[in-house]
């Protein structure tokens, strides 16, 4: 029935050619794409808004987040010497002593971590340094020809951080002071 209505169409295709169709039509069609640039026009600035508004919402987040993250504090290294009772013996004693006082001074510093979490890190930050510095000169320990000389320097690394952390200490003391005093000063005015 197909192949009729196929054969029908070609063999009278002048016949349904010849006439266009009324300017009604075209109206109705131009309406039509008329009506569709109005729709666009409305989202258009609708799309924008939105997109203005996504971002500003995303930038908001990221700037709460940021505001709002506490600061890590960082471990402050520990130094432990499991190695140095082989390598040298008859220093092992003194460097386990000052390993231990400086464990000991560690400790009373991290109780300012959460008062001062800016200070904390600038001395953890200056006694880190020393400790990887005295890491490296133990890292050297076993390949050096002159131990005796670089046992001497590890020494002198570890009563280095024990005077830093002593000197820290002394700040902090007298940060407190500063502010007990002031308390003081400020009750009296009162």
């Amino acid at each position: 029935m197909s192949n009729n209505l196929k054969n029908f169409i070609s063999d009278n295709r002048k016949a349904f050619d010849d006439e266009m169709p009324s300017d009604k039509v075209w109206e109705n069609i131009e309406a039509s794409f008329t009506a569709r640039k109005k729709q666009r026009v409305v989202l258009a600035p609708l799309y924008k808004w939105s997109m203005a508004a996504a971002a500003m919402l995303i930038i908001a987040a990221g700037i709460y987040f940021a505001a709002n993250k506490k600061p890590e504090t960082p471990a402050v290294a520990v130094t432990t010497e499991p190695d140095i009772n082989k390598l040298a013996p008859e220093y092992a004693g003194q460097m386990n002593q000052f390993v231990k006082m400086i464990d000991t001074k560690q400790e009373e510093l991290k109780v300012i971590a959460k008062e001062q979490p800016e200070l904390y890190q600038e001395f953890t930050t200056a006694i880190n340094q020393l400790d990887s510095s005295y890491n490296s000169l133990k890292s050297q320990l076993s390949a050096t020809p002159n131990r005796e000389m670089l046992l001497e320097a590890m020494i002198q690394n570890l009563q280095l951080q024990l005077n830093v952390l002593n000197q820290q200490l002394n700040i902090i003391n007298q940060i407190k002071e500063s502010k007990k005093y002031n308390h003081e000063k400020n009750d009296k005015d009162i």
